[in-house]
């Protein structure tokens, strides 16, 4: 899984089906390209580290070199005041030559004072407020001292016979010495309270950088902090670090606009076009398709040559329909016209006859009639192909029956109650020739009765139930009938072609058998 997840296929499939093919491209590349975008981020970011570091290294190699200008100024001064130690103070005109001596060496404004060994001033600078400055704690070596609000750097010297001597390097010796010109520099000597101020940085900005470095003065017995504020980040370094987000995003978006102009647009006009020509039957008409693509111009061609092709053979086809409906017609009307000669001959040669002679030939004409009316049914012009109506069969054969009997002779009655359902040839025609051999049976048992002729929904949804109902089928009426052998054998063939099994109820004088029928909608 885990080798297979960044390939397009493993992409792929975390993509939502739903999603439009441009939608899922763009996520595809968006993910595949991903590993590549966020290595070259790093690489940026790790770059801009290594920059700060650099920035950071420089900072304290500034703030070595300045901690160093201060221990030469404190070096100068603690040699100056051992040599005001070493000599006697107690003359004004030497406490004179010092101080100049002082203002030569380390500038104006240097003061600096010297005590013998009771505490006692024997030589200070003017107004300089020493005050009761304790001795050093070592006989030796140079102490720095803190005070409340310092205005310099002091320190005290230690010299012989208990006498010591206090020094005073004011800021602006020291700002002038560090050469602080840049306003972007603080410098601070200490920490808490008791911390000098030499300059102070200004307050950082959004993009500006910020540094904060340390480094040892006078031996470490106080620390110089330099906070440098550089330059602000400027918009090509931001561009810099943002390039391989910026990378990333526009690769992915020009492979989604390469895909989808070039490729996915044109197959979807290919696809209208296609659909388009589906719906009108007509030959395709391909758009201009704009894309470089040879293979989507090759699709093109290909759907036009077989749409092509197919319109060609659906007109073949419609002419070869449209000739088979003329000789399905021609075989239809020459059916019937050999049904009605065939009638009128059995018609010819029944004239002049009479008994069983004349029967025969009366029972021969109501078999072809009602072959006769199952044909003409059934390719009727309005035919739906849903079959063939059944109580229209029904109805003209129960008309043609009973206009078939010989004058003088007793009408039979015949009722329909039907519901509307369509039959299929192979069911219509054993129906017919199985209503008029049971006519004829009533016919023969009971001449002046009357039938039942009804058609009902069967529990099933296409069946139904048909039923001939008369006074003249129960078995008393239908005992002397001397064809009642043949006549069951005749209707119990048709109910086999039928399928279905025919329920004769000699009490009542009911036939009954259920049909394979569609009702009408």
């Amino acid at each position: 899984m885990t080798k297979t997840f960044w390939t397009p296929a493993g992409i792929a499939r975390l993509v939502p089906d739903r999603l439009s093919t441009g939608t899922k491209l763009l996520l595809i590349l968006t993910v595949a390209l991903l590993p590549l975008g966020l290595i070259a981020l790093f690489a940026s970011i790790q770059s801009a580290q290594s920059k700060q570091a650099q920035r950071e290294t420089d900072a304290h190699v500034i703030a070595t070199a300045e901690a160093r200008q201060i221990d030469i100024l404190l070096l100068r001064g603690s040699t100056l005041i051992r040599t005001g130690l070493s000599a006697r103070m107690r003359d004004r005109q030497r406490c004179d030559a010092l101080q100049d001596r002082a203002t030569s060496i380390l500038g104006p404004g240097t003061h600096f004072a010297v005590f013998d060994g009771d505490g006692h001033a024997l030589c200070a600078t003017d107004d300089f407020d020493v005050g009761s400055e304790p001795p050093p704690a070592l006989p030796a070596g140079l102490e720095l001292r803190a005070s409340e609000a310092p205005k310099g750097l002091r320190f005290v010297v230690a010299g012989p016979g208990g006498r010591y001597g206090v020094g005073e390097l004011p800021t602006p010796l020291l700002q002038r010495v560090l050469a602080i010109g840049n306003t972007k520099q603080g410098i601070r000597l200490g920490s808490g309270p008791a911390a000098l101020l030499i300059s102070e940085a200004p307050e950082p900005g959004l993009f500006d950088r910020h540094v904060t470095v340390r480094a040892p003065v006078a031996g470490g017995q106080t620390m110089l902090t330099l906070e440098l504020v550089s330059n602000p980040v400027t918009a090509t370094e931001i561009l810099l670090v943002l390039l391989p987000l910026l990378m990333w995003g526009a690769a992915a978006a020009i492979g989604w606009v390469v895909a989808d102009q070039l490729l996915l647009r044109p197959l979807a006009q290919l696809q209208r076009a296609v659909a388009a020509c589906g719906t009108t039957g007509q030959p395709l008409s391909m758009p201009r398709l704009t894309t470089p693509a040879r293979e989507i111009k090759d699709l093109g061609e290909a759907f036009a040559t077989t749409t092509a092709q197919l319109v060609k053979r659906e007109a073949e086809l419609e002419q070869g329909l449209e000739h088979q409906v003329r000789l399905t017609r021609e075989v239809h009307h020459r059916v019937k016209n050999n049904l009605q000669v065939v009638a009128s001959l059995i018609n010819l040669h029944s004239r002049g006859t009479a008994g069983d002679v004349a029967a025969a030939y009366a029972s021969i004409q109501r078999r072809v009639d009602a072959l006769a009316v199952v044909h003409r049914n059934h390719y009727a012009e309005l035919e739906e192909n849903r079959g063939v109506a059944l109580r229209s069969i029904v109805a003209e054969l129960a008309g043609n029956l009973r206009g078939g009997v010989e004058p003088g002779m007793p009408q039979l009655a015949i009722t329909l109650d039907m519901v509307p359902a369509y039959v299929t040839q192979d069911v219509a025609v054993p129906v017919a020739f199985l209503l008029t051999e049971i006519v004829e049976l009533v016919m023969a048992c009971d001449p002046a009765g009357s039938i039942a002729i009804t058609l009902a929904p069967d529990t099933a949804p296409d069946r139904a139930v048909f039923t001939i109902a008369a006074p003249g089928l129960t078995h008393d009426a239908c005992r002397d009938y001397p064809s009642m052998v043949r006549f069951q054998r005749i209707v119990t063939g048709l109910a086999r072609q039928l399928r279905a099994p025919l329920d004769y109820d000699a009490e009542r004088g009911i036939y009954s058998i259920t049909l394979n029928a569609v009702p009408q909608r």
